[in-house]
C-alpha cells in the first residue's frame, strides 16, 4: 500500500507545472542519501521538513516555491 501511495505521490508532483531546474536534487544529496534518510517517510513529510528554515542545511531551500521542491522530492524517492 505504500508503494500505491508513493507512486500516487509521484504522479501528482510530476505533473506540477512548476518544475525545479535539472541538478537542483543535488543540493539534497550532499547530505541525504534518500533511501536512508527518508524511509518510511511521506513526500509530505519530507516536505515538511525541506521547508524547515530553522534547519540551517535547508536554507537554500527558501530558494525554491512549493511545487519546485516538491519536483525535487519526487526525483529523489523515485530514483
Amino acid at each position: 500500500m505504500k508503494n500505491v501511495h508513493k507512486i500516487m505521490a509521484i504522479a501528482a508532483m510530476m505533473a506540477l507545472p512548476l518544475a525545479a531546474s535539472a541538478g537542483d536534487e543535488e543540493l539534497c544529496l550532499d547530505c541525504h542519501e534518500p533511501a536512508e534518510d527518508w524511509e518510511g517517510m511521506t513526500a509530505d513529510e519530507i516536505l515538511a521538513s525541506a521547508s524547515d528554515l530553522s534547519i540551517k542545511r535547508h536554507a537554500d531551500n527558501a530558494d525554491f516555491t512549493e511545487e519546485q521542491l516538491r519536483a525535487i522530492i519526487a526525483t529523489l524517492i523515485s530514483e
